[in-house]
């Protein structure tokens, strides 16, 4: 059997020299939290759905959602993870090793920007602030502030239905990269996944013209009772400024180990780098 085992873990060495060098997920965090808003209407977006009906071909599944002066943006898998690990840390008091990932997960195992960051628009304020969670390593976790971005968009007259409701067109040029958006006027709320608003109405599809990252509805609730929005302790949260922050990715996907101060040396040439490609680029 140890031989066997053995076997198996030269196999997997062998793999990691073939298959692209991952950037490892942090660990898991406590899902206490106090909260900051409530409304009614939750949405929910496939990221870079090879197939919007199969959950497990998505990059992620993501979540907004809206309340009356604040809105959450967040990855529905790390937070089910999260969820999941701290009740089984709870079952089992401490007697095993915290797992790394529990639940549903997307195709794409690597650590990104795009999953482990929480984006909350105080429409009150005008504010924007990122809460982004560093790949696990020597990285301190970072937080980032500014104005809530404005997207000046051209709507055109095509229209598409996305989940059941029809969608209006609209483009727009934002950080480096051209953007289509589809929208709904039924739906009358400027909101949309990630950074996305400023239309009449939400956006339930966007991406960019080189289609390197798609942001698809797969489904709206809307709730008769208004649900609680939450927001974590973000104390241990460093500020950073967005520029030194979108930096400071490009660095992490060019070397992860020699940023997060990982003591690492291959015995054979490493593998691939995973290929990056930054929705921001300005």
């Amino acid at each position: 059997m140890n031989k066997i085992i053995f076997a198996f873990i030269i196999s997997l060495w062998g793999l990691q020299n073939i298959y692209p060098a991952r950037i490892s997920r942090p660990n898991p965090r406590a899902v206490a939290m106090s909260i900051i808003d409530s409304g009614n209407i939750r949405v929910f977006y496939a990221l870079n759905a090879v197939d919007i009906k199969k959950t497990e071909t998505y990059d992620d599944l993501q979540r907004l959602e809206i309340g009356t002066k604040i809105s959450k943006y967040f990855s529905h898998f790390v937070y089910n993870s999260d969820s999941l690990i701290s009740e089984w840390a709870k079952l089992n008091k401490g007697r095993q090793s915290v797992p790394r990932w529990m639940g549903d997960r997307g195709k794409d195992d690597n650590w990104s920007e795009y999953y482990y960051t929480d984006y909350f628009k105080d429409f009150s304020a005008g504010k924007l602030t990122e809460y982004v969670r560093m790949p696990w390593g020597g990285l301190p976790d970072f937080q980032c502030s500014g104005n809530i971005p404005v997207q000046e968009w051209t709507i055109e007259d095509d229209t598409l239905t996305i989940a059941g409701y029809l969608c209006q067109k609209a483009t727009c040029r934002f950080g480096g990269r051209d953007f289509i958006a589809w929208f709904t006027p039924s739906i009358p709320i400027s909101n949309g996944p990630w950074k996305f608003g400023g239309l009449p109405g939400l956006i339930l599809k966007v991406y960019d013209n080189d289609k390197l990252y798609t942001f698809e509805c797969i489904r709206i609730e809307n709730n008769k009772e208004k649900y609680p929005i939450k927001m974590h302790n973000y104390n241990n949260h460093t500020n950073i400024k967005r520029e030194k922050l979108l930096e400071l990715y490009n660095k992490i996907h060019d070397d992860y180990h020699k940023v997060a101060g990982i003591n690492f040396t291959y015995t054979t040439p490493p593998p691939p780098k995973v290929p990056y490609h930054p929705l921001e680029l300005e």
